[in-house]
């Protein structure tokens, strides 16, 4: 399970495929110079929530040294979510869903599929892929 630090004050703990998502989402909104909302349920169980703009300090601490997959469906998901009024809400159901879409997607793939063709695992890959094409509509939470 990796570590997602805002700032000096949030500490995010998420396993790291989500991490990996996540934080690419976070990136591409702070390259345009966007701030985005998260929330998620504190180790207290509490919900927290946090407003990330360009100045706050964005760390991801993976427990794995490889970089995760990036699956391109859900990081258009999550930007549509961080792109709504509500932000990103890093809550137990999302990543339940990012399971279950993973799960869906290796079968469609079918057996022997290997690492698919998702976003891409290079250096850059995760990064560029999380730009959006365009702005989503008021509506879409």
């Amino acid at each position: 399970m990796g570590t997602l630090l805002l700032g000096r004050i949030a500490r995010i703990h998420l396993e790291d495929d989500v991490l990996a998502h996540v934080h690419a989402v976070i990136i591409a909104k702070l390259r345009v110079r966007e701030p985005i909302s998260i929330a998620w349920v504190s180790e207290a169980g509490l919900r927290d929530e946090v407003i990330v703009n360009p100045a706050t300090t964005v760390v991801a601490r993976f427990d794995s040294p490889q970089a995760p997959q990036l699956d391109r469906a859900w990081l258009n998901r999550l930007m549509i979510a961080a792109n709504s009024v509500r932000g990103l809400n890093l809550t137990p159901q999302l990543v339940q869903a990012f399971r279950l879409d993973q799960d869906a997607a290796a079968s469609a793939a079918g057996p022997g599929a290997g690492t698919g063709a998702g976003a891409g695992a290079g250096a850059g890959a995760g990064a560029g892929a999380a730009q959006p094409a365009r702005r989503a509509s008021p509506t879409a939470e």
